[in-house]
C-alpha cells in the first residue's frame, strides 16, 4: 500500500467528523472500557476515580488507533470487502489515519504509566501488536484471528491488573477470548475474497467456509458447556447474573449465525454485526458475576 497525503473525495466539517468516527468505531471502544471498568469495580468496590477513568481512556484510546492503523494498512483490500469505509471511499486521506493512529496509540502508553508497571506494559506488547497486526496477518491470517482475541480479552486483564488481582478472571478472560475468536473467523467468511486478493491464508481460505461455521459452532458450544461447570466449580459473587446474562450472549449470537449461514447475504451479515455487538454487552455483564468474593 502507498500512502497519500490527501484524497480527491477528502472532506470536512461536521461530514469530517463523521469519517473520523467511523473510523474509529467509537462503539466498540465503549464497550472495551466498560469491560475493564466493570472488572476494576467487580474485584475492588473502593477503586479510586482515577483508575476508572486512566482505565477508560487507555481502552478508548487503544480501540480507535487499533480500527484506524488495521485500515491504514488495508486500504486494498477494504476496496473490495468495505468499499464504504473512509480510506477506500476516499473521505479520509491515509496520512491522516496514520497520525491518528500514532496519536491515540501514545495517548495510550501515557495513560497507562499511572496505573503501574504492568498494565503499562500490556499496553505497550498490545501497541505493538496492534500496530504490526496487518503485517501479521501476511503470515498467516488465524494468527491474527488469535492475537485480536487475546487482545479483546485483555481489557479485563488490564481491569484486574489495576486493582492488583491479575489471576482473579482466569475464567471470564477464557470465555471472552473464544466468543472473540469465533467472531473473527466468521469475518473472515464475509471478508474472503479480499483477504484471498491479498494472499492471507484464513481458515475460509484454506479449509472452506463449512469448516470455518464448523469451528465456530464447536468453540459456541464449548462456551455454553463451560457454564454449569463454571458454576459448580468456581466460587462467584454473582452465579446467576452469570449464567443468565452469558446464556443469552451465546443464542443471541447462534441465533444469528444460523440465518448468516444460510443466506450469506449482506443483511444476514448486518444483523450478525449488531447482536454480536449486543451479545457482547450483556456477556460483559455475564462475566463480570464471575467475580470470586474478597
Amino acid at each position: 500500500m502507498i500512502s497519500t497525503p490527501s484524497s480527491p473525495n477528502s472532506v470536512g466539517g461536521i461530514d469530517l467528523i463523521r469519517a473520523f468516527a467511523q473510523l474509529f468505531r467509537p462503539t466498540l471502544g465503549i464497550f472495551a472500557a466498560l469491560a475493564g471498568c466493570a472488572t476494576v469495580y467487580a474485584l475492588d468496590a473502593t477503586a479510586q476515580l482515577q483508575q476508572y477513568l486512566l482505565t477508560a481512556g487507555v481502552l478508548v484510546c487503544m480501540s480507535s488507533a487499533a480500527f484506524a492503523i488495521n485500515d491504514y494498512w488495508d486500504v486494498d483490500k477494504d476496496k473490495i470487502d468495505h468499499p464504504e469505509r473512509p480510506l477506500p471511499s476516499g473521505r479520509l486521506s491515509t496520512l491522516q489515519a496514520w497520525w491518528a493512529a500514532f496519536i491515540l496509540f501514545a495517548c495510550a502508553m501515557i495513560a497507562a504509566i499511572p496505573l503501574g508497571v504492568f498494565p503499562f506494559a500490556l499496553v505497550l506488547v498490545s501497541t505493538f501488536l496492534l500496530w504490526n497486526y496487518s503485517h501479521l496477518l501476511t503470515y498467516s491470517g488465524i494468527l491474527g484471528n488469535l492475537i485480536v482475541a487475546a487482545i479483546v480479552a485483555s481489557a479485563l486483564l488490564l481491569g484486574s491488573l489495576v486493582v492488583g488481582r491479575p489471576g482473579s478472571m482466569l475464567y471470564p478472560i477464557g470465555f471472552l477470548f473464544c466468543y472473540i475468536l469465533a467472531k473473527e473467523i466468521i469475518w473472515d467468511v464475509h471478508d474472503a475474497n479480499g483477504d484471498r486478493a491479498q494472499s492471507i491464508v484464513t481458515i475460509v481460505n484454506q479449509w472452506g467456509a463449512r469448516a470455518a461455521f464448523s469451528i465456530v459452532w464447536g468453540l459456541l458450544s464449548l462456551l455454553m458447556g463451560s457454564i454449569p461447570a463454571a458454576l459448580l466449580l468456581l466460587p462467584m459473587v454473582h452465579p446467576l447474573l452469570f449464567a443468565t446474562f452469558s446464556m443469552i450472549m451465546i443464542l443471541s449470537f447462534g441465533t444469528m449465525l444460523a440465518r448468516y449461514q444460510q443466506q450469506l447475504s449482506v443483511d444476514a451479515y448486518s444483523g450478525l454485526i449488531h447482536w454480536g455487538r449486543l451479545g457482547m454487552l450483556l456477556g460483559i455483564i455475564g462475566l463480570l458475576g464471575t467475580a470470586p468474593p474478597l
